[in-house]
Order: C-alpha cells, then structure tokens, then sequence
C-alpha cells in the first residue's frame, strides 16, 4: 500500500475535485452531509474553534497494489485506524473511494483541528509515522508488503505521474490524443542502467556504456579518497543515485546490480572517462545478456586503455578532489591553475603539469590561461577585501 499526505487552506476545492472524479464514491466519515457544499458548511465547526491556524486541511490517499482490491467496509476500518494512529482521533473527516485508475485507492479528507480542544494535530515526523503505520495495516489486514522508501531498491514514480501516465493512455485509446504517452525520463533512466548492468560489468564499463547512451554521469570522492556517490543526466533531468533508488546507488550498483569494482584497477579508467566522457555516437548500444548466454569476461580492463604517465595521473586526481571533471577544458585547466598558485606551487611545475597533463597546450595558449586564472585570483582577492570591510 502506497500513502501520500498533504496540507491545505480549502475545504471546498478538495472536497470537489474527490466528488468530481469517475466512479468517485463518498464510502465514510463521521459526517453527515453528502455532498462538497454541505460537508464544506459541516467542516466550518471546527475552523471556527481555532480561527489563527492556517493550513488546516489535511489530505491523505491510500492505494493498492493493481493485483489488491478490498470493499467499502474494509477500507473504512483501514481510514479510521490509519486517521486514528496519526493523531487524529477527534477530528472531523470523511472517506473517498475512487477507481479512475488500476489502483483500488481511497482519499480521506479531515480537519486538523481537533473538536475536544481545538488545537492542531501534531505533525511532526508525519512522512515516517505514516509508513509504520500502513506496513502495520498492511500484515494485520494480509495484504501485500511494500518496501518503505528507505528499503526500495528502485524509486517508482510519484502517484501524479501514474495518474498522469494512465489518463494518457486513456486519451490515446480514445483517439483524443495523436501520440502515445511516453513514459517518466526517470523510469526510462533505470532501465537503461538496468540493461546495462545485466552482464555484471566493471564499474568503468558501465559508465562508458552510459555515455554511450547520452547520459552524462557524475561521481565524487571523500577527503580520504573513497567513493561518496554517483549521479546521472540524462534528457535535461538530473538524479542522485538515491533518488533513483537504493540499487542504483554507488554501493548499491555492487550489491545489488553486481557492478565490479575494484579501486586500484577502476579509478583511474573512471577518472579518465569522466574527464573525456566516450562519445554516444559510438556504435556500442546497451544490450542485456540472453539466457543461457555466457557473459564475456566483463572484469578486465577495457581494451587499449592507454597508460597514463605522473602527470596525467596528478591531473586527474586534482581534477576529481577540486570537483571539475564537468567543466570544459579551459575552465578545469584555468582552475587547476589558481589552485596550484595559491598553494604556491613553482611555476616550472604549473607549466609541465598544465602542459602534459591535460589537451596538448601551445606556449600561448598557457600564458592565456594563466592570465586569467591571475584575473581570477585577484577577484577573489578583492571580493574577500569587501566582504571584510562591510562588516
């Protein structure tokens, strides 16, 4: 069981829109009047017990699984409990059954304020108290368990989006809309990776596969040098790895999706690929290995990694502990620069470093880029100059 929770000022436009919608049926409550302009006039007793609250419409939405459904009774004992368990055991409320979707769901929209005291209920830690109290609902009443947000490996989209998906594909059906819905960038994401990993490739592959794919992937490291995250881009949208899900998670791509990774044989690999990410017009789609076939030997190194030399190798790990491996050529050249010359490193080193380290440089194209990581230094210097005077 899914629940989704929010706050608001008006009774009438919600108790509209749960009468407006297909199949809408009022199931509950402990209201009488039938109807959004009388159960609105109804509501009005407890608004007037505390006149200075403001957002004191509280929305909750309960939904099955498409494969559960359960009959008006039952889903009024599961309203009342639920209500009752988050605090509201003095409030005014009523229950919405609707079945405009494949998700047998209810809505249940209360009062805030309570009718012995006229305070609001408290509402901390409401998100977290709600998902104890449904996965409870959900062994006493035997239905189906679903993993808290904590525990999903993969995020599935918002009820807004299922709601919006479904009324497409209604539209579509019905010849009211020219093309098919296409469904969330997110979801297209995850299983993209999902192919991707199906071969338990080396953590290197898997981010070339990416950017074959035209996703540009992100990964940051500790002060100590370990893994802190991945993140992806993909069609102008950008997701965490957590908000992906848990197996789409640095850690989680090798728990659960069996990622190899080895540090001393992939961060260097990873480190040049996310300095010059491999291009997606490169014939190598992401494709899943068949059943019964027998996966290449996907933990070598890829094929003619070439060799980095010193500075190379300084280059990269700069370029990843100063977080520039998503700048241009110039703008990470040009930071490297300020970097080093405010640790006050020789200029012999800058130069070599910059020069062999990074794109082929010509003598003029370094004394450019010094020249404005020089610029770039004194307007740091001048704003901190500010900065301390204003105070």
């Amino acid at each position: 069981m899914i629940g989704n929770q929010t706050k608001g000022r008006g009774f009438r436009g919600l108790l509209n829109y749960l009468q407006s919608q297909e199949g809408a049926k009022l199931i509950g409550g402990n209201m009488g009047g039938g109807n959004p302009r009388a159960l609105a006039v109804e509501f009005k007793i407890s608004r007037q017990l505390n006149l200075e609250a403001d957002r004191v419409v509280y929305h909750a939405s309960l939904s099955l699984p498409p494969n559960e459904r359960l009959d008006d009774a039952t889903w009024n004992e599961i309203a009342h409990r639920y209500l009752e368990e988050m605090g509201f055991d003095s409030n005014q409320y009523v229950v919405y059954r609707h079945s405009n979707t494949q998700h047998d769901h209810i809505h249940i929209c209360a009062s805030r304020i309570r009718l012995d005291n006229g305070k609001i209920v408290h509402d901390s830690w409401d998100y977290k108290r709600s998902e104890s109290i449904i996965r409870q609902l959900e062994r006493d009443y035997g239905l189906q368990q679903t993993h808290s947000s904590h525990e999903k490996l993969t995020r599935n989209p918002s009820i807004g989006q299922q709601r919006r998906l479904e009324r497409e594909q209604r539209e579509y059906t019905n010849d009211d809309r020219s093309t098919p819905q296409e469904r969330p960038v997110k979801q297209q994401l995850q299983e993209l990776i999902d192919r991707a990993t199906a071969d338990s490739p080396t953590m290197p592959q898997l981010i070339e596969r990416l950017q074959i794919e035209g996703v540009k992937v992100r990964h940051g490291l500790t002060r100590n040098g370990k893994s802190k995250g991945i993140s992806y881009s993909w069609k102008g949208q950008q997701f965490s790895g957590t908000n992906l899900g848990a197996a789409y998670t640095w850690p989680g791509l090798q728990k659960h999706k069996r990622v190899n990774y080895q540090p001393k044989r992939d961060d260097q690999p990873i480190i040049a690929l996310l300095l010059t990410p491999a291009k997606p017009t490169q014939p190598k789609p992401v494709q899943a290995v068949q059943p019964n076939q027998q996966p290449s030997n996907t933990h070598n190194q890829p094929e003619n990694q070439p060799e980095l030399n010193l500075w190379q190798q300084r280059y990269q790990q700069l370029s990843l502990t100063l977080k520039l491996t998503a700048l241009s050529a110039n703008d990470r050249d040009r930071k490297i620069i300020c970097h080093l010359i405010n640790q006050e490193q020789p200029a012999e080193e800058i130069k070599d470093l910059i020069k062999n380290g990074s794109i082929q440089r010509t003598q003029t194209e370094f004394k450019q880029l010094v020249e404005l990581a020089i610029d770039d230094l004194e307007k740091q210097r001048q704003k901190t100059i500010r900065r301390g005077l204003s105070r």
